[in-house]
């Protein structure tokens, strides 16, 4: 099993690699790893394996401390870290900020990404430095697709891999393809990605009715290099199609999505400009740019409501273009990064009834939300101590155009009358909004001795409001993800978030042992979440709809705080255990209550064997939730048990080029329910309408992977 020895910013990586697992075997299979990276001295972690039985890339996030999703569907889970999910959570593909179509983040940023595709998924640990996210109150994450690398002379070499893997449970399958055409200065690459699968069963044989999936996503890319100079230029495409999420009030019709871009770096070494020696400066560019056309609907894929006048139909349509652009300037006493960066979105979605033509609902029209940013960040060391020292200023704007509400039957005429009077309100509010945020990052790093380092984290962090949080004007279940059922009205008033944070870590790392925990403390200033409505013509419409009054999005304050850790222990030459643990608790200082949806503690245990001789692996791995008993009740959350499951796992690399992998998920068929799963609101489901959707019964999966 190889080491890699790497000096970081705090960064926590899952990344797909063909350097064998197996390496005491010579054996060259592929296989996603984990590695940490402290801000400190030079720590080497041992990969380690971790076989997945699902196309989501939000799922390896469970293996990263402190770090989960929240699952409203197979593949669309929401990044969490530390307590922080949806926009408040930084998501980046290639560089670029991920653009979510749908209102209630069906695509979820993360789903642009299947799994088998990935080639690294990078978490920041600590404070995300302000040179890598516009807004990063909740951490950042960076997904980069496996494109394969350059050839090694002029020569040009074929290769990539094909893979397929089928899961018993729900007859899921997945396929994925890469084709690498390259030499040492240019390279072609594609990539394809084929996910599906029926409704998944839950423990005790309950099928959750709304799990079924499929998507395609293909990718193509051009890469050029000179040694100093490196040039990437992808295009490529999502659709998702009949993918349930039943803890929505719809499911995905379709969901198809154009992606381009280019990224280009390149070193000035021997470049001078005016008599000045550029050596050791360094730029990096991104563009990219993405389309989002995103149907959904109520009655498709679930029981459909009892009366026609219920059927609801959402098109919703998205764009984005983003860039960045920064310099690497050597100084005499460390280095200084200095740049701009920008994403201008637009979104639009229109709910209509497909028996009723003349029914229509505009809820969001022309919305533009744009950032533009400059951020400098100086890196260096003073005395026994290495720093990092970053400012960030921000500008977001948003605007939206205006809205209306058109076809509301008879019997709902006085719903009719108010959701126009609503509408009337909004268009003569101003609905142009400006925010200048300022972002403070400083980061230190010393080590204590040989084996050990101390990295300290501050931070100043701000999030401005969201589309949704703003311009949501008529009462609905529209929330980003949330996914607790209620509906909410938005509101132009809103003030930013303000995050000061601290996060304090040690790495301690032995001859055969390792261990990197990290303690942190978070205090939001007029952090957003919905309180009930005072607003009496919202709160009608809602108890009409949903039977419960309105909630509206307001400024309240709020603090996180937890602890979490990852480890690894060599026994000996043929066994090795590696495990996490997270802990987090969220609550509100406003009044007295918690956070929404927040992760109990968690922890995972793994133990592998490589027996000698043998080109195999086999692992047993026990995952552990506590209960989660604080809850919050703006918005009626149950508290949830706390659940152990047990998987067993399997690689076998019977040629350099020929890999297998099986395993058992939930070995043992427990039911359980993880308290970040949404509520059930599927009728024609084994699960209770309103119930916590359960995790994955027994899955048991079998891969082949062929490498050329």
């Amino acid at each position: 099993m190889h080491a890699k020895t790497a000096l970081a910013l705090g960064a926590f990586i899952i990344t797909s690699t063909t350097t064998s697992a197996l390496a005491d075997h010579d054996h060259s299979i592929e296989e996603i790893t984990i590695q940490a990276f402290p801000l400190a001295s030079q720590i080497s972690v041992s990969p380690q394996s971790n076989p997945l039985h699902s196309p989501d890339s939000a799922e390896l996030l469970k293996r990263i401390p402190g770090a989960n999703n929240n699952s409203n569907g197979v593949i669309t889970g929401i990044a969490q870290y530390r307590g922080m999910y949806g926009d408040r959570v930084s998501v980046k593909l290639d560089q670029a900020p991920t653009l979510s179509g749908g209102p209630n983040a069906m695509d979820s940023p993360l789903s642009y990404a299947p799994a088998g595709l990935l080639k690294e998924l990078i978490v920041y640990r600590g404070i995300t430095p302000v040179s890598q996210a516009q807004e990063s109150i909740g951490g950042h994450m960076a997904a980069q697709f496996n494109r394969g690398n350059f050839g090694s002379n002029g020569e040009i070499e074929i290769n990539g891999f094909a893979r397929a893997q089928l899961t018993e449970n729900g007859n899921q399958s997945n396929s994925d393809l890469q084709l690498v055409i390259a030499n040492n200065q240019q390279k072609f690459s594609f990539l394809g990605s084929y996910n599906e699968g029926d409704n998944i069963e839950a423990g005790d044989n309950k099928t959750v009715a709304g799990s079924q999936h499929q998507r395609d996503r293909f990718d193509l890319a051009y890469g050029w290099t000179s040694g100093s100079t490196e040039l990437t230029i992808f295009a490529g495409q999502l659709d998702i199609s009949d993918s349930g999420t039943p803890a929505l009030a719809m499911d995905i019709a379709s969901v198809e999505t154009d992606l381009a871009g280019m990224t280009l770096s390149t070193d000035l070494n021997g470049t001078y400009l005016n008599g000045t020696d550029l050596s050791g400066t360094s730029i990096n560019m991104a563009v990219a740019w993405a389309d989002v056309t995103h149907s959904m609907d109520n009655f498709s894929l679930r029981a459909a409501p009892p009366m026609t006048m219920g059927y609801r139909s959402n098109l919703a349509t998205a764009d984005n273009l983003s860039w960045s652009l920064d310099a690497q300037l050597p100084l005499s006493f460390g280095e200084l990064k200095i740049g701009t960066d920008g994403n201008l979105s637009s979104h639009d979605s229109t709910i209509t009834n497909p028996t009723n033509a003349m029914f229509q609902l505009l809820n969001f029209a022309g919305t533009q939300r744009d950032i533009l940013g400059l951020f400098a960040e100086l890196n260096g060391d003073m005395g026994n101590w290495g720093y990092q020292a970053g400012i960030r200023q921000n500008r977001i704007t948003l605007d939206s155009g205006t809205v209306s509400s058109s076809g509301m039957m008879a019997m709902m005429a006085m719903m009719g009358d108010t959701a126009n009077m609503l509408a009337m309100q909004f268009n003569q509010a101003d609905r142009n909004l400006d925010y200048d945020t300022t972002d403070v990052v400083l980061k230190l790093n010393r080590a204590l001795d040989p084996q050990t380092a101390l990295t300290i984290d501050l931070g100043i962090k701000n999030r401005a409001p969201s589309y949704q949080e703003t311009f949501l004007w008529l009462p609905l279940p529209i929330s980003a993800g949330l996914a607790d059922g209620r509906s909410y009205v938005g509101n132009l008033s809103l003030k930013h978030e303000t995050a000061s944070e601290i996060s304090i870590g040690l790495s301690k790392r032995a001859q055969r042992f390792s261990l990197y925990p990290q303690i942190f403390y978070r205090q939001i200033d007029n952090y957003i979440q919905g309180v009930p409505s005072m607003n009496m013509a919202a709160n009608m419409v809602s108890n009409m709809m949903s039977g419960a009054t309105a909630l509206s999005y307001e400024n309240t304050d709020a603090e996180i705080y937890g602890a979490d850790a990852n480890w690894d222990y060599s026994i000996n030459s043929n066994w090795s255990a590696d495990g996490i643990f997270s802990y987090v608790r969220g609550k509100r200082t406003d009044v007295a209550d918690n956070l929404y949806r927040i992760a109990p503690a968690n922890a995972r245990l793994s133990l592998r064997y490589r027996p000698d001789q043998i080109p195999v692996q086999l692992m047993v791995e026990s995952v552990i939730y506590g209960r989660q008993k604080y809850v919050a009740s703006y918005n009626d959350e149950t508290q949830s048990s706390g659940f152990g499951i047990i998987n067993i796992g399997a690689n076998w690399s019977l040629s350099e080029s020929i890999e297998l992998r099986s395993g058992v998920k939930n070995l043992f068929d427990r039911y359980y329910a993880p308290h970040l799963s949404g509520r059930n609101r599927t009728g024609d489901s084994d699960i209770t309408l309103g119930a916590a959707i359960p995790g994955l019964g027994r899955a048991v999966y079998l891969s082949m992977a062929i490498n050329f």
